[in-house]
């Protein structure tokens, strides 16, 4: 078994954000939002235009922003999400994303300690792991993390743990 324990700091928190972006949901959100952003917005300036050149300039001038501004949107989707996760991470109670969190690594899965409480993960419940840095993450199936920085762990503990993700958890990401 292989105790951990980490401070939940601005640091965890952005590598939090940068494990979600890195998601299949939101990059598959991305490669077709994006796109289709453009497009819709390109579609947009060109009625906006026609309007204007008809006489319809409060219209017209509405087509234009609206294109514009799906344009942005989606030349620049990853800012827009990144956006969102730090807008819905500031709104989650302090008591979630602040103070210390212990996690035990077993056979039976991850038990977490936390100020909030006590709760066991077990390994069914993981739908993925991976590594981001010096951080190696696991995803269970209703999108919570498990972030466990590789570099405050004894290397020992750190294979450990790895080995057991390996046995557990079925596929790898590495972002």
């Amino acid at each position: 078994m292989v105790s951990y324990q980490m401070d939940l700091n601005d640091e965890w928190r952005a590598v939090a954000i940068e494990v979600a972006l890195e998601s299949p949901g939101n990059v598959r959100r991305r490669r077709i939002g994006g796109p289709v952003l453009v497009v819709l917005g390109a579609l947009l300036v060109a009625i906006g235009a026609l309007f204007l050149g008809s006489g319809s300039d409060v219209l017209g001038v509405a087509y234009l922003v609206l294109g514009a501004a799906a344009i942005v949107l989606g030349a620049r989707a990853r800012a827009f999400q990144r956006f969102v996760l730090r807008r819905a991470e500031t709104l989650v109670d302090d008591a979630f994303r602040s103070g210390e969190v212990r996690y035990s690594f077993d056979e039976d899965g991850v038990t977490v300690d936390s100020q909030v409480g006590h709760g066991v993960s077990y390994w069914p419940s993981f739908t993925e792991w991976g590594t981001m840095g010096d951080y190696l993450y696991l995803r269970r199936g209703d999108n919570k993390l498990v972030l466990v920085d590789g570099g405050e762990l004894a290397p020992g503990e750190l294979e450990e743990v790895r080995a057991l993700v390996e046995r557990h958890v079925g596929s790898r990401r590495d972002a």
